[in-house]
């Protein structure tokens, strides 16, 4: 099983240097030890998606120093002057509050005068402004596709340091799960030493992060879930069990065949 589990995680990361989606990197912050990555322009959600696949997620900028070391690395790559930046912050619904990929809401903002405005009501995203606006480096709410001057922003990745290792309970919840109970539908949570993944019954890994609070967020569905003892309830209204139980015999605390039920 260890042999398996340490295949996957392998098979993670052997592709992080064939992905186009890079232009530059990676870079290293000193401050924290992080490496990055700046891809080529696209969407948020494109960004977002690409970073996930890379192992990391789009930049969090935690303080100022964070989004100095960001800016002036990444804002004129390669000569180009007004190059700005998707950063790992957005709102889950129109209007909603912002909260960072990583799921806790941002202690340090540095919003650029009168933003974040919504203009349209579609403004979910954020993105650091070029030096060739009237603030540069400032924070701005954007739509997913945004284009300025003809050209999206470059989205830049963060990928966790050695030293952020996983927590006990995020550790404790590697292992083979059964959706819904069923032997015949296995799903498993992997790691490496910084990382933690969910392979779901027929589909592809996905990041995951566990919330001190007990839930994880899998960041390429957008679910959540709750983990209770030898159970992981997930928003989607499917359920994974440690152990196999008959398959369509009994129902669980309210829950069925892998749907959540009342």
């Amino acid at each position: 099983m260890k042999t398996f589990f340490a295949g996957i995680a392998s098979l993670l990361f052997a592709s992080l240097s064939a992905h186009a989606g890079i232009l530059a990197g990676p870079f290293t912050n000193s401050a924290n030890g992080h490496e990055y990555y700046l891809l080529s322009p696209s969407s948020w959600n494109g960004a977002e998606a690409e970073a996930e696949q890379l192992g990391g997620t789009l930049a969090i900028v935690k303080n100022a120093a964070d989004e100095r070391w960001i800016f002036s690395t990444f804002g004129s790559y390669g000569g180009v002057t007004n190059r700005s930046l998707w950063i790992g912050l957005r709102r889950d619904s129109r209007g909603g509050p912002f909260a960072c990929v990583t799921g806790p809401a941002p202690a340090y903002t540095d919003w650029a005068p009168g933003e974040p405005d919504n203009c349209g009501g579609d403004e979910r995203y954020v993105h650091l402004w070029s030096n060739a606006s009237a603030s540069p480096g400032h924070w701005n709410d954007a739509a997913d596709d945004l284009s300025l001057d003809g050209s999206r922003p470059n989205g830049v990745v963060e990928m966790p340091g050695k030293d952020d290792r996983l927590t006990d309970p995020e550790r404790s919840l590697v292992g083979t799960w059964y959706l819904g109970g069923n032997r015949e539908q296995p799903c498993y949570i992997t790691a490496t030493d910084n990382l933690l993944f969910a392979i779901r019954y027929q589909s592809m890994a996905t990041r995951i992060f566990y919330d001190p609070g007990g839930f994880v967020f899998s960041m390429g569905g957008r679910v959540r879930a709750e983990v209770m003892k030898d159970k992981i309830l997930w928003s989607d209204g499917t359920w994974w069990s440690r152990t196999p139980s008959p398959f369509n015999e009994g129902r669980i605390s309210g829950f069925g065949n892998g749907i959540l039920t009342d």
